[in-house]
């Protein structure tokens, strides 16, 4: 179901169905939506590469990060004028760029296009769910959960019960989602790489987990 959903066959009805967008390739530490009109008026699709969030400007820590076939500033088409969430590229992206206008038309209009509605939210809640669990967690155990998130969302299956996290997780970034203090989070750095659940392959950080490796390789099922 999610494959008749996903964000390419979006991409190929939207092309028949005439919707207008704007192709634009974003480097990378670029604020993606500097101008409050464009907030107001514009939805873009990631294709190619992360995009993370953060609750205000000037936050250090991130709430979550999106990647390929997420929706960025999705929200604004239930409420103008959000200017708490920052979005800032971690790596160079390629994205579409769709006016409101043109992207509720597209969803409304033709009753066969609504599941995409659905499978937009769902993603987008994903993150907000797996963020929601920090508050069931200790201080103590939330590196790992970290871990785990960012696993969940756009890990990759590597060796058997095992998960190798993009380039662009860097042991930064997972600080900044962990939002540890730095003393805190190097602390259960350590500790999880000596207790082997994590390890570094090629400069890119690998998950030990059974439980990982099946839900990335489920996951990569429904892409």
């Amino acid at each position: 179901m999610d494959t008749i959903f996903s964000y390419q066959e979006f991409v190929r009805l939207s092309h028949e169905g005439n919707i207008k967008f704007e192709k634009i390739k974003v480097p990378k530490n670029t604020e993606l939506i500097s101008l409050s009109s464009d907030r107001d008026n514009y939805v873009y699709l990631i294709i190619e590469g992360f995009v993370s969030i953060s609750m205000t400007p000037t936050s250090k820590s991130i709430y979550t990060i999106l990647g390929k076939g997420s929706f960025v500033n999705y929200y604004s088409l239930f409420q103008r004028n959000v200017y708490n969430f920052d979005f800032k590229t971690i790596s160079s992206c390629l994205i579409y760029k769709y006016s409101f206008k043109d992207l509720e038309y597209f969803l409304s209009m033709f009753p066969e296009n609504f599941g995409f509605q659905f499978f937009i939210m769902k993603d987008l809640a994903r993150h907000s769910f797996f963020k929601s669990l920090f508050s069931e967690y200790s201080s103590v155990n939330k590196l790992e959960l970290s871990f785990a998130n960012i696993a969940k969302l756009h890990g990759i299956p590597f060796e058997k019960n095992r998960v190798i996290l993009p380039k662009e997780m860097r042991t930064s970034v997972i600080a900044a989602y962990s939002n540890l203090s730095k003393s805190s989070f190097y602390k259960q750095l350590m500790q999880l790489k000596e207790e082997g659940k994590i390890q570094k392959h090629d400069n890119r950080w690998v998950v030990n987990n059974k439980d990982l490796y099946d839900y990335t390789k489920n996951r990569l099922l429904d892409v």
